[in-house]
Parts: structure tokens; sequence; C-alpha cells
């Protein structure tokens, strides 16, 4: 063989390897581009996922904030009432310190 057919031969073998290559850098290029696109699946599932989570964490919120009110309003009535009963019972110890005066002021007489 000449010179000229054998360089002619290794460009044909080193364009057969550069193309070998180029196809399996092109599989892996679209191996990637799935799996990104699965990627991107995913986040966009996980984003609806999470604001379902905030709109949940709101109800939740707002729930704690009504349970938080009424805790407020028990505890003003659970004084109040308190308070009725501390002055109820000293107007029963009153009445009945004076009662018991007055029979023992008529027992004297």
């Amino acid at each position: 063989m000449t010179g000229l057919t054998l360089e002619v031969e290794e460009l044909r073998k080193a364009n057969r390897e550069t193309k070998g290559l180029l196809f399996e850098k092109s599989q892996k290029t679209l191996r990637i581009y799935a799996r990104n696109s699965d990627l991107r699946t995913e986040v966009e599932c996980l984003k609806k996922e999470l604001g379902g989570k905030d709109e949940e964490m709101a109800e939740v919120k707002e729930t704690l904030a009504k349970l938080d009110e009424e805790m407020a309003k028990l505890k003003e009535e659970v004084v109040h009432k308190d308070e009725l009963f501390q002055q109820t019972k000293d107007e029963l110890t009153s009445d009945a310190t004076d009662s018991y005066a007055a029979g023992f002021e008529d027992a004297m007489a």
C-alpha cells in the first residue's frame, strides 16, 4: 500500500472511532436528559405536595388562633366565676355570722 492509502485508512479508522465516541456521548446525553426530565417531574410533584402542606399549615394556625381565643375567654370566665364564688362565700359567711350573733343575743336575752 502506498503512503496515501495508509493515511486514508487511518483517517477512516479514526473517523469510525470518532463516530463511535460520538454515539456513546449522545446516548449518555439522552440518558442525562431523561433523568433530568424525571427529576423535574419529581420536583414539580414535591412543590405541589408542599403547597398542600402550606394550606394545611395555614388551617392549623387558624384553628390554633381560634383555640387560643377560646382559651382566653374561658380563663376570663373562670376568673369571673371565682370572683363571684368568693363574693357569694363572703356574703354567706357574713349572713351566717349575723344569724349566729342574732341567735346568740336572743338566747342571752
